[in-house]
């Protein structure tokens, strides 16, 4: 008995050893490639005027489209002497050029090396000038490639040669005023550069402007402090305003003594005028940063804190758990498990640095699986890790069992980040099968994410022709390039890969206009109902609207006996019909009507909610249907494994879209894209913004017009003094000298920036006349007759009642790049 006790014992201690060695063995696997994302180490650079610094630059490890980098703006005078400052981080700086381009990039102006430079603390400086001649008010790339002892980075700004630009004025002016809003006992001095709106007033510090009041400009009883100084950024200026971009952080204490912190961009637009400047507009938006050692977790759910109420969350089916992006960081949230995970964050705690705190990124959350596994996807620039300094879009799936984030796919792009973000806001998506699907400049890709093979499923998209469901697994595309000549609507389901087509009966023209839920929305149109009006605008006169499902399946539809549908807007489970009828040779709007959204969504478990208290502000909270028991989570931060597989795809992307596209600048940020010049002046005008075309020339900029112009006839192109309104014939006839702008349904207003920019603007004065207007003054414009080949002024408000009348049918043009 008792040497069969000893045999037990020494294989149990055998097993023991056994166990303690396989799993010794286990564990040194399974955190041996799991580490810490890597930390920041590209150079910053920034620029100086008149001992100011601006227009702080972070490093690019590949050269970019110049065309699409314009996050700054760098004035010069005449000298055209530039001062550069480098901090180099750690690195040793070997050499720095410099490239000055058109702005569109198609040809070199200039490249050269910097000679020398001084040392001043941590920073190295050089003041150089540009050798070669450039154009006054006309803007270019400007790009320094500075070797280190590592590897080249790029850095990107705009140049511009401007005359009585006041720079240093608007630089003194925006880092005075945001330091005064955190100061109390200065608050009176901000009043005069308010126009507070009480009718307007938010309580929100997330959505601050120049309509707030004094006490939500100078951050009522929140009480900040200054934590990382800001550094302005020149967005736009001109001989009449100046925008200016600054983005700072501050801290404040909560109600039990913790430091919160806040990440604050503010916008300024300016006037320099009588030795002062005025502020025309001004916005600020702060947001928190989320904590998970802070107090956030309530019975009710998650105190998200000062954060935009547009939150992105995804629940698992259970709804006890729950991602979301706060301010560029990936979190999850276990209910069950009483979990805080943070999943990716480019933060270093304790860290302020620029380059940490860079938020030129976004995520999407594809889904949460049941046991917490998270699969999204992030895109633009990677400020840190494997990948930094690199614009691109990666796949990601984390696991919640082993912590652990993976990296599965990884696609770089010369793009900048607004740029990618407008594609990707559009359409990311990733099937449970690793297909991913993405929208790119123009064309729709799939790409396996472990073959790392690809297609493009459709090229030459137009930007207002394709349409995505709100969760991103189906979207539609009209096929042809007229949105009023459609015959054919391809629908697409990203989880099996499969398409129908939708085809139009003879006679008629089919549009599509987006989704509710998953089923699609279109609408029908006999051919013979879509007229032009008075104005040159197509209407797109439908009889019947179609809501169907991806089988084919007719979910509702709309029609109406001598009812026409003239627009389609989409709410969320509701669609809005503008409708009319025809009298008198002519579509007459009548009252709106609805269509209810009729499947009914489940009731979400987890809501976004509002809540105004004293010292914050309004507060954006996630709230369980179920209270939460046990307030004190595990707080945990995710490992990212390292692979020895190369899960980088390096392609060039097809580049199907055409030069007919108008990029609207406002608020110091990319805002919209438009195919038509007219609509992007509009919308511009609402936003107080800028547009550029392809080539990135100003086609319009708000408020900044000469007070008097009248241009020679003889500076005018031949086919614009025939006065002709075929845009076709003007084209033809301008060549390749420039391209024809058609800015119909313009105000009289807008337009008057083309003929203060020197470019003649055609307009309608009835079915059969049409007029030049080459000029303006405070009280006339100058217009010019073809026919009788007169020149003679007309007053600003004859003139204005004059081209109404006659729909507002104004055409000019833009000079192309030399």
């Amino acid at each position: 008995m008792k040497r069969i006790l000893t045999k037990i014992g020494i294989l149990a201690a055998l097993f023991v050893i056994a166990v303690l060695v396989i799993s010794s063995r286990m564990n040194k696997q399974t955190t041996d490639n799991k580490t810490d994302l890597e930390a920041a180490s590209l150079p910053v650079l920034s620029m100086e005027i008149d001992g100011n610094e601006l227009n702080q630059l972070l490093g690019y490890k590949q050269e970019m489209q110049v065309d699409f980098m314009r996050d700054s703006l760098t004035p010069i005078e005449t000298d055209k002497e530039i001062t550069l400052a480098i901090t180099p981080c750690g690195h040793k700086i070997k050499s720095v050029a410099y490239e000055v381009r058109t702005s569109d990039g198609s040809k070199v102006v200039e490249n050269a090396k910097i000679k020398s430079f001084s040392k001043e603390e941590n920073t190295q400086k050089a003041t150089f000038a540009i050798q070669q001649p450039i154009r006054m008010n006309q803007e270019y790339s400007l790009r320094f490639a500075v070797e280190t002892d590592k590897e080249t980075v790029y850095y990107y700004t705009r140049l511009i040669q401007r005359a009585g630009l006041n720079t240093d004025k608007y630089l003194e002016f925006a880092e005075t005023f945001y330091q005064l809003c955190l100061d109390k006992s200065s608050r009176s001095e901000l009043t005069k550069y308010l126009e507070t709106d009480s009718s307007m007033n938010s309580q929100s510090y997330t959505e601050v402007n120049i309509k707030s009041t004094n006490d939500m400009v100078s951050w009522g009883k929140l009480e900040p402090q200054l934590f990382r100084k800001g550094i302005p950024t020149i967005k736009d200026i001109n001989e009449t305003t100046g925008s200016i971009s600054i983005e700072y952080m501050i801290s404040a204490k909560d109600e039990e003594g913790n430091q919160e912190l806040y990440h604050v961009t503010d916008f300024y637009r300016m006037r320099y005028t009588q030795a002062r400047v005025m502020l025309l507009d001004f916005e600020r938006s702060a947001r928190q940063v989320f904590d998970g050692n802070l107090p956030v977790i309530t019975k009710d759910g998650i105190n998200l804190g000062v954060a935009s109420k547009e939150v992105q969350h995804v629940t698992n089916q259970n709804a006890d758990i729950v991602a979301f992006v706060q301010e560029g960081e990936l979190w999850s949230y276990n209910k069950t498990a009483n979990k805080l995970t943070r999943i990716l964050s480019f933060r270093e705690d304790g860290e302020s640095d620029i380059r940490y705190e860079s938020t030129a990124h976004s995520m999407k959350i594809i889904r949460v699986g049941e046991t917490g596994d998270v699969d999204f996807v992030l895109y633009g620039y990677m400020s840190r890790g494997s990948h930094e300094g690199v614009v691109g879009t990666g796949v990601y799936h984390y696991s919640n069992d082993q912590n652990v984030l993976e990296e599965k796919f990884f696609l770089p792009t010369t793009q900048s980040y607004e740029f990618l973000r407008k594609d990707l806001e559009k359409l990311s998506y990733i099937s449970t099968q690793d297909q991913l699907y993405l929208l790119l400049e123009g064309s729709l890709y799939r790409f396996d994410t472990q073959s790392k093979e690809y297609e493009v499923l459709k090229s030459g998209i137009p930007k207002d022709g394709f349409y995505v469901s709100a969760t991103n697994a189906h979207a539609a595309w009209m096929e042809g390039n007229d949105a009023n000549n459609t015959t054919q609507i391809t629908e697409i389901d990203f989880e099996s890969g499969e398409t129908r087509t939708i085809t139009a009966a003879e006679g008629t023209r089919l549009r599509a206009v987006g989704f509710i839920n998953e089923d699609l929305v279109y609408g029908i149109a006999n051919e013979s109902d879509i007229l032009t009006d008075a104005s040159g605008n197509i209407q797109f006169a439908m009889n019947e609207v179609r809501i169907e499902s991806f089988d084919g399946t007719l979910v509702k539809n709309y029609q109406q006996e001598g009812v026409y549908i003239l627009g389609i807007t989409l709410q969320q489970g509701l669609i809005e019909l503008s409708r009319a009828n025809w009298q008198d040779g002519a579509y007459v709007e009548i009252n709106t009507d609805h269509i209810m959204n009729n499947v009914q969504q489940e009731e979400k478990a987890i809501t976004v909610n509002a809540k105004v208290t004293e010292r914050q502000g309004m507060q954006i909270r996630l709230n369980f249907s179920s209270s939460i028991r046990d307030k004190n989570p595990l707080v945990m931060v995710s490992k990212m494994m390292e692979s020895q597989e190369n899960r980088t795809l390096n392609m060039e992307v097809e580049k199907t879209q055409d030069g007919q596209a108008y990029y609207v600048y406002a608020k110091g940020k990319l805002d919209s894209i438009f195919t038509r010049p007219n609509e992007a002046i509009v919308r511009a005008d609402e936003q107080t913004g800028v547009v550029l075309n392809r080539a990135q020339q100003y086609v319009w900029e708000r408020g900044n017009l000469k007070t008097r112009v009248t241009m020679e006839l003889g500076d005018i192109p031949e086919v614009f003094k025939t006065g002709e309104l075929d845009t076709d014939a003007l084209a033809e006839g301008l060549g390749s000298s420039g391209t024809v702008l058609n800015l119909t349904g313009c105000s009289l207003q807008s337009v008057l920036y083309e003929v203060s920019a020197s470019r003649p603007v055609i307009a309608k004065i009835s079915d059969t006349e049409s007029v030049l207007i080459i000029g303006y003054d405070p009280y006339n414009t100058i217009l010019y007759n073809p026919v009788t080949q007169e020149t003679y002024p007309y007053g600003l408000n004859d003139s204005t009642e004059l081209f109404q009348s006659a729909g507002n049918v104004f055409i000019s043009y833009i000079e192309s790049i030399d």
